[in-house]
């Protein structure tokens, strides 16, 4: 059945197609750069009366033969007549959007409401729509506020202040933390709650390391956690976590993403043949850099697990170790390139053999050797990169290394960038969630955030 197109979406429509009319006389063999931001400038002139006439059309209660009738109280549900008119007005991704609603005020429960509120999910004094909300926290996050203001701008025509970013992004990414940090209590409760399950293909990998960020009051380590399939050789499907906090909270929030992609589901069952027994939960390969924190909290959180030292980490240690003995040079070079290639054939057995047999030739040097003889002693287990490599697992975590530079250097290490610690939770939650690419959804809501929020940046 063909609809009459209603009058005042056709008059908008017509207004643009005369706009456009104008310009192919006035534009007459101008070049397409022209013509793009001539139709690109009549567009977004025509949007916000396209998306009032769509919004008033598509709402019975702004319908003019409803403006006076009674509405029932969103509190306590008793009908109430119009007060009087009020104005709306709320910036959108289509421009400027003002409505004139019917304002409703109950006697009963002294609760006031509209339209917008109730039907259109706008809360009240919001200035922002959920969708230009969602943008500006998209931008705020991925670059420095007035530089988010100034693309938003050349790229929509839309005009928010750098402040204005600022304070939403913060609201945003406040949002995102708590509701992370709600829902790895859940999942560490005694029930166990996973929300949102999206488990990873193949082998399930969590790397763990830390970066660090300067706040106001100094330099603090922020710890990073990804959560991955391997499958067919590489990474899959990654996720993140960061925040700054101390190793055992960072270890129950890496095992919520983890129990969320997966580390839950019950690999098989040990028992006897009624099938009642111990069940095995899907196995999971743990890299890290040898920090003591990642291991420790493989141990508590992982069930079964193949523990890895960041194969790169440990050529950094011998590359040390080869300092020690050789300075620097070609015989220090060498003798890491020869150590190297017997890690990876090897194992660390002949590594050992060939610190324990080097000669120090400084006091200096043999505490340098102490250590990593200590390092790779302690470690020996978690690299064994032959059998690895045979067995098709991962030996490096590039994956988290690269994650300190992508998720955390490129929008929080800036030369004169501090943050504060409201400021910091945000954007680490905010670019987390961003970057493991899943949907921010949240109420659009734009209530000032709580002071500290402020930030350099």
């Amino acid at each position: 059945m063909t609809r009459t197109p209603p009058e005042q979406i056709v008059a908008a429509v017509t207004a643009l197609a005369e706009d456009l009319a104008e310009w192919c006389v006035e534009g007459r063999d101008r070049p397409l750069a022209a013509h793009e931001q001539a139709v690109l400038a009549r567009v977004r002139r025509v949007l916000p009366r396209l998306l009032r006439a769509v919004v008033e059309l598509a709402t019975s209660e702004l319908d003019g033969r409803l403006r006076r009738a009674r509405a029932a109280c969103p509190r306590c549900g008793r009908k109430a007549k119009p007060h009087h008119a009020q104005q709306r007005q709320v910036q959108t991704t289509c421009g400027t959007l003002d409505l004139d609603r019917p304002w409703y005020h109950c006697a009963a429960c002294g609760r006031g409401w509209s339209v917008v509120e109730t039907v259109l999910d706008v809360p009240a004094r919001a200035r922002l729509s959920a969708g230009l909300l969602a943008w500006a926290a998209r931008l705020g996050a991925a670059a420095p506020f007035r530089e988010a203001a100034e693309v938003l701008a050349a790229l929509t025509g839309l005009e928010l202040g750098a402040e204005t970013i600022r304070r939403h992004t913060a609201q945003v990414g406040t949002t995102l933390a708590d509701a992370e940090d709600a829902a790895v209590a859940r999942a560490a409760g005694p029930r166990g709650v996973v929300e949102a399950p999206d488990p990873a293909p193949g082998l399930l990998v969590a790397e763990a390391d830390g970066a660090m960020v300067r706040y106001l009051d100094g330099w603090h380590e922020v710890k990073l956690g990804l959560v991955a399939g391997w499958d067919d050789g590489a990474l899959q499907a990654p996720s993140y976590v960061a925040a700054r906090e101390p190793a055992a909270a960072f270890g129950a929030r890496l095992a919520a993403e983890a129990a969320r992609r997966g580390a839950l589901e019950i690999d098989r069952w040990e028992g006897d043949v009624t099938g009642r027994g111990l069940a095995r939960l899907r196995a999971a390969a743990i890299l890290g850099d040898g920090a003591a924190w990642i291991w420790a909290l493989a141990d508590e959180r992982f069930d079964v697990r193949v523990e890895v030292v960041d194969a790169y980490h440990a050529y950094q240690h011998l590359h040390t170790a080869a300092g020690a003995l050789f300075g620097e040079g070609p015989n220090a070079d060498a003798w890491a390139a020869a150590r190297k290639s017997e890690l990876r054939a090897q194992g660390v057995a002949p590594v050992l053999a060939a610190l324990r047999g080097g000669r120090a030739p400084t006091p200096e040097a043999a505490a340098v050797l102490r250590t990593e003889r200590g390092y790779f002693t302690s470690n020996a287990e978690r690299m064994a990169y032959p059998t690895l490599r045979l067995d098709g697992l991962p030996i490096g975590s590039g994956g988290i290394e690269s994650a300190a530079d992508h998720l955390v250097q490129r929008r929080m290490k800036r030369a004169g960038m501090r943050w504060s610690d409201h400021g910091g939770r945000a954007m680490l939650a905010l670019r987390a969630r961003l970057r493991s690419r899943r949907p921010i959804t949240l109420s659009p809501s734009i209530a000032r955030p709580p002071a500290g929020h402020r930030v350099a940046a």
